[in-house]
């Protein structure tokens, strides 16, 4: 699965257009029928036409590939998250913080 993003605009708007495979989502993405503008059709029953001069950007993107680099991305974080704990566990100033403060007993006389 593909997505096609474009941003267009004079106040940042982006639309996002999904596609089954790449070769007809980046065909999408330059489609010369219009020099003025670009019409978008998706597999999905999105359409749009969007005057040419108004597009900042577009970002053709691999949902596979994406979903993969969230997955590598909670992995690292969550690697990140043990090693602190690990190190924390042996720091010496987190050490005698985690073991409160000094508890003041009474001493009786007698």
């Amino acid at each position: 699965m593909y997505s096609l993003t474009i941003h267009f605009g004079p106040n940042a708007m982006v639309w996002s257009f999904l596609f089954k495979e790449k070769e007809k989502a980046e065909a999408a993405s330059q489609d010369n029928s219009d020099p003025n503008v670009l019409t978008v059709v998706d597999d999905y029953g999105q359409h749009a036409s969007i005057e040419r001069k108004q597009i900042h950007g577009v970002m053709l993107e691999d949902l596979d590939l994406t979903e993969e680099a969230r997955i590598q991305r909670s992995l690292m974080n969550a690697r990140g998250e043990v090693k602190a704990r690990q190190r924390a566990s042996t720091d010496p100033i987190i050490r005698a913080a985690a073991q409160g403060p000094s508890v003041l007993q009474p001493r009786f006389n007698g």
